[in-house]
């Protein structure tokens, strides 16, 4: 059973601290080195300094980035910089973004939620994590003992129960800082008591999706274990036991899902006809070609049609390179995966990203599917333009091009008690960090 709570959140004292566009940064697995750096400069408060810091010369156990960042957490608390809210609340937390010729709001709250292991059926993860950011963020909870960003989770609310409370949620919001894309974030604090049961009486029987944040989940997962072991003894409410969360509708029509495109390199002994000669077998495949003239047109008609003919086809496009050619891929027969991978349930089976990394990936290009998350072939990209980029430049041999996983298909994998392969989804808007703040105690 689920268990959501209201906390005294932490936000910035904005008379102290200055505006919060100078204070808030995006999540820290999309954030760049130069982005970093920028982010530095935004303001001498900005908590890319909490969430990312710098490593400096001279960093050793004890005295590095996670002892900085909980050091100046807890000055800027004494300064003013930061204040803690003196009275519970659940925090209503609004995206408008534009989306083509239209303008998308996404809607949701954040809260506390009592971690719970995976096979509760609590809380349902999606993809696979990988061990150097698990330990990153492990070392910085350690320090700071307190969540400065939220995990991304969706919940099923087909009737709008919960919608229908936070609509009425209205006036100015405390807080509204403009993000990367035209991306308005807005913040409401919500303290009543009456309010926040009917949403905890809601939530008490629902599964929780995690969008965006597994690595942060299961951080929480394994530093929890270390304090109950610790503590030998504990009640499951001792605040350790918590992870603040952001939760959205899976029904939101305001919820987006981007593709996340592949570039291929280090590709030992790659032979763009061998390989062409290998998708013959699997897939139906048609040929755009271009010149310098047309390339843009021609990668234009395969984006469309792919989308066009995804609610019907688990198709893909392709470009290889020194080839002026774009291809579409569509499988020929679902049999082929069933056959490929009886162990997986049908829902995995059906995947985009399970067809494009069991079967041309591992089987056809030869990179095992162990050593995708390593990321030592495959780059992940999420704007078209900067994938054709890869080869242009020469950096990468092949560029696959993907149409989103569907919410359905999320609900669908993780139900099943399995995760996909990595970076199947790319949830959008990215909740910002540093609007809310949570200190474990």
């Amino acid at each position: 059973m689920a268990k959501i709570t209201p906390f005294r959140g932490i936000v910035y004292n904005q008379a102290a601290a200055g505006d919060i566009n100078t204070l808030v940064c995006p999540p820290y697995d999309i954030i760049s080195p130069a982005d970093q750096q920028e982010l530095y400069g935004k303001s001498p408060y900005n908590v890319i300094q909490l969430e990312y810091g710098r490593e400096a010369a001279g960093d050793s156990a004890g005295k590095d980035r996670y002892t900085r960042a909980a050091a100046l957490f807890q000055g800027w608390q004494q300064q003013g910089i930061l204040q803690r809210n003196d009275r519970p609340a659940i925090y209503v937390y609004e995206m408008q973004y534009p989306h083509g010729d239209a303008v998308r709001k996404l809607r949701g709250f954040i809260c506390q939620i009592r971690i719970e292991d995976f096979d509760s059926g609590v809380v349902l993860p999606h993809e696979n994590t990988l061990s150097g950011p698990k330990a990153d963020r492990l070392n910085l909870l350690r320090a700071c003992q307190a969540n400065f960003s939220q995990i991304f989770s969706l919940f099923s609310d087909p009737s709008g129960t919960i919608s229908d409370v936070l609509s009425k949620i209205s006036g100015l919001p405390e807080m509204e800082a403009a993000g990367e894309n035209n991306v308005l974030h807005r913040l409401w604090t919500l303290t009543d008591p009456a309010v926040i049961e009917t949403i905890t009486r809601a939530m008490a029987d629902k599964p929780f999706f995690i969008a965006d944040g597994h690595h942060r989940y299961e951080t929480a997962l394994n530093y929890r274990n270390e304090r109950r072991a610790a503590a030998g003894t504990f009640t499951g409410d001792e605040p350790y036991n918590f992870v603040t969360m952001y939760l959205a509708r899976l029904e939101d029509p305001g919820l987006t899902i981007l593709p996340a495109h592949r570039a291929l390199f280090s590709l030992p002994g790659f032979s763009a006809d061998s390989f062409e000669e290998g998708l013959h077998k699997y897939f139906d495949m048609e040929r755009l070609d271009f010149d310098a003239a047309s390339e843009a047109t021609a990668r234009r008609t395969m984006l469309d049609t792919m989308a066009a003919r995804a609610a019907r086809s688990r198709i893909f496009g392709m470009r290889m390179q020194g080839r002026n050619s774009y291809y579409l891929l569509t499988l020929r027969s679902e049999e082929d995966m069933d056959r490929l991978l009886s162990g997986k349930s049908s829902a995995y089976r059906r995947l985009d990203v399970s067809i494009l990394h069991h079967l041309i990936i591992d089987k056809l290009l030869g990179v095992g599917i162990d050593t995708h998350k390593l990321g030592k072939n495959i780059e992940y990209i999420k704007d078209a333009d900067e994938a054709v980029k890869r080869l242009d430049d020469g950096k990468a041999k092949i560029i696959v091009f993907m149409n989103p996983t569907k919410v359905g298909e999320v609900k669908a994998v993780a139900g099943a008690g399995e995760r996909m392969p990595q970076k199947a989804t790319y949830f959008y808007p990215k909740l910002l960090t540093g609007l809310v703040m949570h200190r474990l105690d």
